[in-house]
Order: C-alpha cells, then sequence, then structure tokens
C-alpha cells in the first residue's frame, strides 16, 4: 500500500509541464487503506445484525446497554467522518499551517483507532475470542486483520455505498485461507473459493445505480458449487458478462485460468441479463478484444441449472430456445431397463473436439497395466438403435456448442450429456438408422487416424495411449450435423451456424 501511494505521487507529478503548475497535493492515507476484505462491518445494519443474533444464529432482543453501544458507534463514527471532511477542506488550502494540518491528522487517527478497537473487540466476541485475553485477541486480529468499512469510508457508507466498485479478487479455496482467518455470514460460503466472498462482500458496498465489475474465474458462470454466486447476479438488476478461454491466447498472461468478467448496474427497475460467447483469440487482436465483445439477451438463463449459456449472436439464443422449449426428452429420460446395456465411452476433458467411440480406447501404464483410461468414462443406453444414434449426436458440433457454451470448456461432465435434449423416445426409426451409418463410418475413421503415443508419468511410470486425429473426420461430422437439423427442424441458417461454429480453431486455420 506504501509502494502505491508513492506510485500514485509519482505519476501525478510526472504529469506536470512546469514548476508553476505544482500545487498542493492531497494526503491520500484516508483514501487508500490495507485490511481484510471479508473480515469487518460493512455498514451500521451488519453491525446491529451481529449485535441481534446470538451463536447459534438466532434473532434475539437487543438489551438496552446494546441499544446505548450501537448509538454510540454511530455517533463515533459521524464525529469521525467530520473530521475527516475538515481535514480533507484543510489539504487544499493556500497557506495552511503545517503544524495545524499535523494535528488535525493526529486527531483523526486518534478517532479512528478508537471507532476500530471497540468494533474488533465486539466482532472478536462473534469469533468466541475474549477480547480480556491479551494474547488471543492480538493473535487474532493480526491473522484477521479486520477492515470496517462503516468506519474507514463512513460518508460513503451511510450515503448508500460506493458509485463504483472493481475488482480482481484473489482465486483461491477458502480451505487453504482457514489456518489465517475465518469468516462469518456469508450465503456464498459453500461456494469455498475466496472470490465469491468478496462478489458477495463487493454487492454490499455498491450503492444504488451504482455498478461493479470483476473479473473471476469462468467456472463461476457455469459449476453446480457456485449456484450462491451465481444468485448474486440475478439478483442485480442488470448484468453484463463475458469469458475468456487461454488458448490461443489468455486476459493475463503468464495464468493459467479461464476467466469471466462481469459488469453489474443496481437499482433499474427491469432486470436484464445480457451474456457473450466463451471468446478465444489470437494475441494480435488482444487490442480489439474488449471492443468486439456482443451480448445477447436470452430469456431462459439457465437451460440447465447453474450454467448461463455463452452466447452472444440472435442465432444462437434461436437455437437454445429451440432446443430447450422442444418436447424432446433427454439422454438421461431416453435411457429404459434392459437386460441387454450398450455402452459409449466418451473422453471428459476435450478442447476442441468431443470424443465418443462405442470402444474404449487403449491405454496402458507400468504400473496398472492395460485399462480404461481414468478420463475416459461411460455411458449406459439399452438399445442398440438408440446407442448408434447418441454416438453419432455426441460426436456432432451441435453437442460441442452445447458443451462449449454450458459447461466450464474443461471437464464435459454427466449433466452436460445427460441434459442434451436429443429426444431418442420421439426420433423415428429411419432416422436412427441414418445416424447409426454415420456413426460406424465415424469409427472406421478414428480408427484410421489414430498413433499409439507413449510417455511416462512419475506415479504410474511408462504410459502407451491411443491418440485420435479427429479433423480428417470432419465432413462425417458435417453429415451427422445435418441428420440432427432435420430432427430438430433447424433453418438453413441455423444448421450452417452449427456446422462452423468455431471452425477457425477445431481445424488449426
Amino acid at each position: 500500500v506504501e509502494i502505491c501511494k508513492l506510485r500514485l505521487f509519482l505519476k501525478l507529478v510526472a504529469q506536470l509541464q512546469s514548476r508553476e503548475q505544482i500545487e498542493p497535493l492531497p494526503d491520500i492515507d484516508f483514501n487508500i487503506r490495507a485490511g481484510n476484505t471479508l473480515v469487518g462491518f460493512s455498514s451500521l445494519e451488519e453491525i446491529r445484525e451481529a449485535f441481534a443474533t446470538d451463536g447459534s444464529g438466532q434473532r434475539r432482543m437487543l438489551y438496552p446497554q446494546e441499544e446505548e453501544a450501537l448509538q454510540r458507534i454511530e455517533e463515533k463514527a459521524k464525529d469521525a467522518d467530520d473530521i475527516f471532511r475538515i481535514f480533507r477542506e484543510m489539504q487544499t488550502e493556500q497557506g495552511m499551517d503545517a503544524g495545524a494540518f499535523a494535528e488535525s491528522k493526529q486527531d483523526l487517527r486518534k478517532q479512528l483507532a478508537g471507532l476500530r478497537e471497540e468494533l474488533d473487540r465486539h466482532l472478536a466476541g462473534e469469533y468466541r475470542i475474549n477480547p480480556k485475553s491479551k494474547k488471543a485477541y492480538a493473535k487474532w486480529r493480526e491473522g484477521h486483520q479486520p477492515f470496517h468499512w462503516f468506519v474507514e469510508f463512513y460518508g460513503v457508507m451511510r450515503s448508500g455505498g460506493f458509485d463504483v466498485v472493481i475488482g480482481n479478487p484473489p482465486y483461491v479455496e477458502y480451505r487453504k485461507a482457514k489456518d489465517d482467518y475465518g469468516i462469518k455470514g456469508y450465503a456464498t460460503q459453500s461456494c469455498g473459493n475466496l472470490y465469491a466472498y468478496v462478489m458477495e462482500r463487493n454487492a454490499a458496498l455498491v450503492k444504488k445505480r451504482g455498478r461493479s465489475g470483476m473479473i473471476v474465474p469462468h467456472s463461476m458462470l457455469c459449476t453446480d458449487r457456485m449456484a450462491p454466486a451465481q444468485q448474486l447476479l440475478t439478483e442485480a438488476n442488470t448484468v453484463w458478462m463475458s469469458s475468456y478461454d487461454i488458448r490461443p491466447a489468455k486476459l493475463f498472461d503468464g495464468v493459467e485460468q479461464r476467466l469471466a468478467i462481469y459488469l453489474t448496474l443496481v437499482g433499474k427497475t427491469s432486470k436484464n441479463i445480457f451474456l457473450s460467447r466463451y471468446h478465444r483469440w489470437h494475441e494480435k487482436l488482444r487490442p480489439f478484444l474488449l471492443q468486439a465483445i456482443e451480448y445477447a439477451a436470452p430469456r431462459n438463463w439457465f437451460v440447465i441449472p447453474n450454467s448461463f449459456p455463452k452466447i452472444q449472436h440472435g442465432l444462437e439464443v434461436q437455437l437454445l430456445e429451440k432446443l430447450s422449449a422442444s418436447r424432446n426428452t433427454t439422454l438421461h429420460a431416453s435411457k429404459r431397463t434392459s437386460k441387454r446395456n450398450y455402452y459409449i465411452y466418451y473422453h471428459n476433458a476435450p478442447r476442441y473436439w468431443v470424443r465418443t467411440t462405442d470402444f474404449a480406447p487403449y491405454f496402458w501404464n507400468e504400473r496398472d497395466g492395460e485399462q480404461i483410461s481414468t478420463q475416459v468414462k461411460s455411458l449406459t443406453l439399452t438399445a442398440k438403435s438408440d446407442a448408434a444414434a447418441a454416438l453419432a449426436a455426441l460426436n456432432s458440433s451441435l453437442f460441442y456448442w452445447w458443451f462449449l457454451i454450458l459447461s466450464d470448456c474443461r471437464h464435459l461432465n454427466r449433466r452436460e450429456i445427460e441434459s442434451f435434449p436429443l429426444g431418442l423416445d420421439r426420433m423415428t426409426q429411419d432416422m436412427k438408422k441414418r445416424l447409426g451409418e454415420c456413426a460406424g463410418r465415424l469409427m472406421e475413421s478414428f480408427k484410421r487416424h489414430k498413433k499409439r503415443k507413449r510417455t511416462s508419468y512419475k506415479a504410474t511410470g511408462k504410459v502407451v495411449y491411443d491418440e485420435f486425429e479427429q479433423k480428417p473426420s470432419k465432413p462425417i461430422v458435417d453429415e451427422i450435423d445435418r441428420l440432427l437439423a432435420e430432427h430438430y427442424g433447424f433453418t438453413d441458417e441455423e444448421r450452417d451456424f452449427i456446422v462452423n461454429y468455431d471452425i477457425k480453431y477445431r481445424m488449426g486455420l
């Protein structure tokens, strides 16, 4: 923080063209602050809530002495804010006596320190730390570093909050921070990552009609465990969301993290959520990346639970609505009981292609011998024609689009597969037959274009496996997509969009 202040002053001075332009620089000690964003009180209402809740989380009436304590805290905060406003006015006065200025600053420091101490003592009690135990209390304060927004920015918070809050929060699992400090009272606590808690704190700091923006992991938009964080965004009145891959270029050089940017506008009467595509780009396009963002506004935010679709074209909205509004049953609902099972194998970590086969790809390692790779999962169907049709569909560009817009773009989970509205129960036998024929030719193509690779890992020793080149099979995949377009009733434009979706990167053009 001290370095930040110094660099800011140097930047200000560097803008001057001559000595005559020099003016008194403002004291920024009370504007640039350090502390734990997640521990501390953000408002008087939050303090009142803490007073009125017992250790088990139950509500109770305040005692008269607690009401007095709350009133005392608010009066002290108001006094500190009055002193701060006077101090700020003194900074711009010409000819101000340096001694008076220093004395005013010292008074403000004392006022804030006393208020911090009172709030810290009460907060320590929330953590079941006895403030009278000097050693335990000092250790708690050092580890938690409470930051009370209500104190440090009283004037701002009393007026409703900040006009703008922006941030790049830490992407750290909460379990890794627990040894240093704990958090209390967060609705997003089950998310298990610090960035979700910063999102919640952010929402508490922005005033009505205010704006905020955060750079967070892309998985926030599309994973079940981040549902509470997603709920925060759906409660905001207007939200814009965009997400970014790490290949071929990444948002931050050196950070292997798929990221998303969300922007919110709080306080409008109508709620809107605007979504953008999953961005892939080459480094030379970086200067134009943010300028080129386009947003779409689907009526149905969650086609499957806890996943905002990453789409930007009106055509994609049409496709999504056509799929989700159809009477087609999902793959999960299409399974029937039978004495005979047919297995489909899929690789659960696709990049540019979803690879699904009717055979288990070869895999052997020195430690365990020949087996099915841990990255290959299976899906069971009970009719041969259904299995063949599903095999074709899961290799299609349509399903790849479905996977990319709804998943974390790294892991193919059963959620994305079983929610896919394929509608095997409504599909004609002729369509199943034609899809099955395509699937058979596709499997032959896969086998022709495989290579046996060898490598080694410390844990398992030598490893031998089959690697598949899928680009040569694109004409067969296109044929599958044309059949699926017929099955769903897509327009020519919708079909062509799917056939050519993300083709530049998938085909390595």
